[in-house]
């Protein structure tokens, strides 16, 4: 289970990140100091670009070490290349406008993964 709560972990660090790099005039105003703020946009989406890709790395691990069945491998195996596809368009993200409605993607692809597999294994 640490496994799982380090997946969202990675999962939620990359994307609050990356959503800080969007909203960086809004963090200014506020006095945040966010790491887009304290850095910059790009090294902001960097780290975000580095978070995310750990969070695709060890996903398949629960299936392959047998804690998790074949409805997991099945959602993990449609999650992760769209995760993974959503996460590369934000790091590389031209604007701000852009970057945002990939990050909204990267969620909702994220919650519909955790739904569909919580409720395939409740059936």
């Amino acid at each position: 289970m640490l496994l799982i709560a380090a997946l969202a972990l990675l999962f939620d660090l990359g994307e609050e990140i990356a959503s800080d790099a969007m909203d960086l005039e809004s963090d200014r105003v506020r006095s945040w100091w966010s790491i887009a703020v304290r850095a910059g946009r790009p090294t902001a989406l960097r780290l975000s670009g580095v978070a995310l890709p750990l969070f695709v790395a060890p996903t398949f691990l629960p299936y392959l070490s047998g804690w998790l069945g074949p409805e997991y491998l099945l959602c993990a195996a449609v999650a992760v290349p769209v995760m993974a596809y959503m996460a590369a368009r934000i790091v590389r993200s031209a604007t701000i406008a852009e970057g945002r409605v990939f990050v909204r993607r990267l969620y909702l692809a994220w919650g519909l993964f955790v739904v569909v597999f919580v409720g395939s294994s409740l059936l």
